[in-house]
């Protein structure tokens, strides 16, 4: 009874703390902490959908999170169109690290496991290089490998205020979910992904183009992890880019996916 009484004081809600805003805090820290597996989450859940294990979100982040903050401290732009435009590099380093999978699993049918697994060493690999070496990543004047602070102008908003940590990385989660939801029940791309994913040789057979669905669906679901990337940079770790920045959410997105029965 008192480990669950302690999990939920420190997960929803502590009456023990003085005040509403300090005993709702512990429910603001979970959504904190959720928002980036949400989106790892549905890209990992995506690739299940169609018969692919994507199990490089490590990678994928630490990608998404190199070019989020590349383009932080590149530009020099108003707040929304900085966020906007650091975001979306974040997309597209997620897509197209996914991607190169995708094309050669629809190419040379290279199994997904292996070259995401390859794949999350090299990003590491090539992220610590880039932040060990000046006028790449490193932060000017420091011998760390770590990048300066995300300037405040691409910060993503607080929701509750400064004294809350949750920011708008949880709505850009939410709409991520519409928009799976959307893709996968509504369009006809959707279609062809659950119909591959049923039986790739049927599917082929209707005139599914099955390996250009797997490029698609990769680069979707490298973008999905990507957000995660950004919500670490923008929105959880303002203070600068590290090769530690995914913090397992990679791999942990796996068990989410599996848990929401994708």
């Amino acid at each position: 009874g008192g480990a669950y009484s302690s999990l939920f004081q420190g997960a929803i809600f502590n009456p023990k703390r003085s005040g509403f805003e300090n005993e709702i805090k512990p429910f603001t820290e979970t959504l904190t902490f959720a928002t980036p597996l949400i989106a790892a989450g549905l890209g990992v859940a995506l690739t299940f959908r169609v018969g692919l294990f994507n199990i490089g979100g490590r990678g994928q982040i630490l990608i998404a999170a190199a070019c989020t903050g590349w383009v932080s401290w590149s530009f020099d732009l108003p707040a929304p169109v900085h966020i906007l435009l650091a975001t979306l590099a974040g997309l597209v380093g997620g897509a197209v690290w996914a991607g190169i999978a995708g094309v050669l699993k629809a190419r040379t049918g290279a199994h997904e496991v292996i070259v995401t697994i390859m794949l999350n060493y090299v990003a590491l690999n090539l992220v610590f290089y880039a932040l060990s070496r000046q006028g790449l990543l490193q932060a000017p004047g420091s011998g760390n490998p770590k990048s300066e602070a995300m300037p405040e102008s691409a910060k993503l908003p607080k929701l509750l205020g400064e004294d809350f940590n949750l920011h708008a990385g949880f709505v850009l989660a939410l709409v991520a979910v519409a928009f799976v939801w959307w893709l996968l029940n509504k369009s006809a791309l959707g279609f062809r992904f659950r119909a591959v994913g049923e039986n790739p040789e049927a599917a082929r057979a209707s005139g599914i183009h099955v390996g250009r669905t797997y490029t698609t669906v990769m680069l979707i679901a490298g973008a999905l992890v990507g957000l995660a990337g950004v919500n670490q940079v923008l929105g959880t770790a303002t203070s600068g880019v590290t090769v530690d920045l995914d913090a397992g959410i990679g791999f942990d997105a796996i068990t989410v996916a599996l848990l929401g029965r994708s």
